[in-house]
C-alpha cells in the first residue's frame, strides 16, 4: 500500500484526446503508452514487466471460456496478460513517462501514472487492477531488471548469474509461471550468446520451447 500511495501522490485524472484512448475500456486495464517520449523513457519494458508479473496471475483466474487449466501453458498465460495490459498511443503530459493508466471502464474513471519502471511499481498497479502478484515472480521480475542494468554496463557474467537467481525464485511457481520462466530463459540464452557459451544458450532454448509448447490441461 505504502508503495501505491506514493503513486496516487503523482497521479491525476486522464485527461487526452478520444483518439488516445476509447471511449470504455475493460475494467482494471492497464495502458502503457508506447509513443515517442515514453518509448524514450523505457515504455517497452515497462509493457513487459507489467505482463510476465501479470501472467503469473493467470492460475488465480476463472479461465472457464478456455476450458483449461490457467495454470498450465505459457501461451494462455500470456493471452491472459496481453487481457490485462496493453500498450497505447500518447496518454497525455509527456516527458514525465513511462506513462501508465489504469482505468476503470470509462475514459473519465482511469487514472494517470507516472515514471512507472520499476518492478515494486508495476507490482502495486496490478494489485490496484485486482491481480494479485506472489513475493516469487515480483522478486524474480526484479532480478531480471537489475540483470538488464548489468548488460547496460557491460557485466554480462553479473547478469547471467541474476537471471539465474530469477528463475530459481520464480521456479517456485512451476507451471503458474511458465510464461515468466520461458521469457527469463530467453534472456539468459542471449547472455549466454554474448559470453560465447553456445552450449548453455542452446539449453536454455530448447527448455524455453519446452515451456511454450506445453499443452494446457483440461480443468
Amino acid at each position: 500500500r505504502d508503495t501505491m500511495n506514493a503513486l496516487l501522490m503523482t497521479s491525476c485524472v486522464l485527461a487526452t484526446p478520444a483518439s488516445a484512448t476509447p471511449a470504455s475500456v475493460p475494467k482494471g486495464m492497464i495502458r502503457v503508452c508506447t509513443n515517442k517520449s515514453c518509448r524514450k523513457d523505457g515504455a517497452h519494458d515497462t509493457l513487459a514487466v507489467l505482463r510476465l508479473l501479470a501472467s503469473t496471475a493467470a492460475a488465480d483466474a476463472a479461465v472457464s471460456d478456455l476450458g483449461t487449466s490457467a495454470s498450465n501453458g505459457a501461451a494462455v498465460q500470456a493471452a491472459f496478460a496481453a487481457e490485462h495490459v496493453e500498450a497505447c498511443g500518447c496518454l497525455g503530459q509527456c516527458g514525465k513517462g513511462p506513462n501508465v493508466a489504469l482505468c476503470d471502464g470509462a475514459v473519465e474513471k482511469c487514472e494517470l501514472f507516472h515514471d512507472v519502471h520499476k518492478p515494486r511499481s508495476a507490482r502495486a498497479l496490478l494489485s490496484e487492477a485486482g491481480l494479485s502478484i506472489s513475493d516469487e515472480a515480483a522478486g524474480a521480475v526484479l532480478k531480471r531488471a537489475f540483470a538488464l542494468r548489468a548488460l547496460r554496463e557491460c557485466r554480462p557474467d553479473e547478469a547471467r548469474d541474476l537471471v539465474t537467481a530469477g528463475l530459481n525464485q520464480a521456479g517456485a511457481l512451476r507451471l503458474d509461471a511458465s510464461y515468466l520462466l520461458s521469457e527469463m530463459l530467453e534472456l539468459r540464452a542471449d547472455i549466454s550468446d554474448e559470453l560465447r557459451d553456445s552450449d548453455a544458450a542452446a539449453a536454455d532454448r530448447v527448455q524455453a520451447e519446452r515451456l511454450r509448447a506445453a499443452t494446457p490441461q483440461a480443468a
